[in-house]
């Protein structure tokens, strides 16, 4: 049983040293080695990937464990859509769209948050199929109104829809490279702070009733990790738009490889989201004329892989 776990951390350090390899060399006319090109463009591309593919897996599964609900992901319970509304409020409002942009996304996602929590509260608690419901209508309703705002504010058509299913190719410069720098320092400690609970996780994962009995504060943990992972899916969204399929799949194929318990499906699940997103990346830029938004990749992979699982073992 150990071996095997030892291989499958062998054979995952060499896909992550491929795929950094690839995403730093290869471009759509195969591959180079410009040092300016790899430091300033190849590089904060890659971090931004790996943040953000990461982080949204990382939430995915968290949130799966915290409503006991195999389906969550920030995409379905509307969080992503509420950044992505977000950004584009502050882009129709203000010209000053670096600085306001993950202030307005932050915004966004909290709303989204409240406003599916609120739906599905009923009598004192909370309904996780209602949940589950709200959160999809508050999707579209927000996605709807993304695409409005950044009609409104008139943005470029490919615009609207990198933000609205991802894109990596942000063009950093020093102030919103300061800012990238804050949020995500910031992410990074409320990765660290999810990871601590990651027993109290484990308890979720057996019931909510099951939870309190073992002493678990169930209505306070869940309002700091809803809280948390508002910020840590903005600070992504904000600069790499709404990843779709990543938050939902990969927890799943964490589960399957290396077991349920969340001390390891937290860090394995950043890592294998990380290598998904910077992979779709790759493939995003280099299989078309014009580089596509990563959801395409990621739905195009993950839609069969989900349903693979769905049969397999949900």
């Amino acid at each position: 049983m150990k071996c095997r776990k030892i291989i499958k951390i062998f054979f995952l350090s060499l896909f992550f040293l491929l795929i950094v390899f690839l995403s730093l060399f290869l471009g759509s006319n195969g591959f180079f080695f410009d040092k300016t090109i790899i430091l300033n463009i190849r590089l904060p591309r890659m971090i931004l990937g790996f943040l953000a593919g990461g982080s949204l897996a990382f939430c995915g599964a968290v949130l799966q464990g915290l409503l006991e609900n195999p389906l969550c992901d920030p995409y379905i319970l509307g969080i992503a859509s509420g950044a992505a509304f977000g950004v584009s409020f502050g882009y129709f409002i203000s010209k000053l769209t670096y600085f306001i942009t993950p202030i307005f996304a932050f915004l966004g996602a909290l709303w989204a948050v409240l406003l599916v929590y609120n739906l599905a509260f009923y009598k004192g608690k909370t309904n996780k199929l209602t949940l589950i419901l709200a959160g999809v209508i508050v999707s579209f309703l927000f996605s709807s109104l993304t695409m409005l705002f950044m009609v409104f504010s008139k943005r470029p058509l490919n615009e609207i829809i990198y933000l609205l299913m991802g894109n990596l190719a942000i063009v950093f410069n020093k102030l919103n490279l300061t800012i990238f720098i804050i949020v995500n320092s910031l992410t990074i400690i409320f990765l660290i702070i999810i990871s601590s609970y990651a027993f109290e996780l484990n308890c979720f994962a057996l019931g909510s009733e099951v939870a309190e009995s073992l002493g678990v504060n169930t209505k306070k943990f869940m309002r700091i990790l809803f809280f948390l992972i508002s910020f840590i899916i903005t600070a992504q969204v904000a600069f790499a738009g709404a990843i779709s399929f990543v938050g939902l799949v990969i927890p799943h194929l964490t589960r399957f490889l290396f077991g349920s318990n969340y001390e390891k499906v937290l860090p394995f699940s950043f890592i294998l989201g990380a290598l998904a997103v910077m992979g779709a990346d790759i493939i995003a830029r280099s299989i078309a004329p014009v580089e596509l938004p990563i959801s395409i990749v990621t739905t195009f992979f993950g839609a069969p892989f989900f349903l693979y699982l769905l049969k397999k073992n949900l």
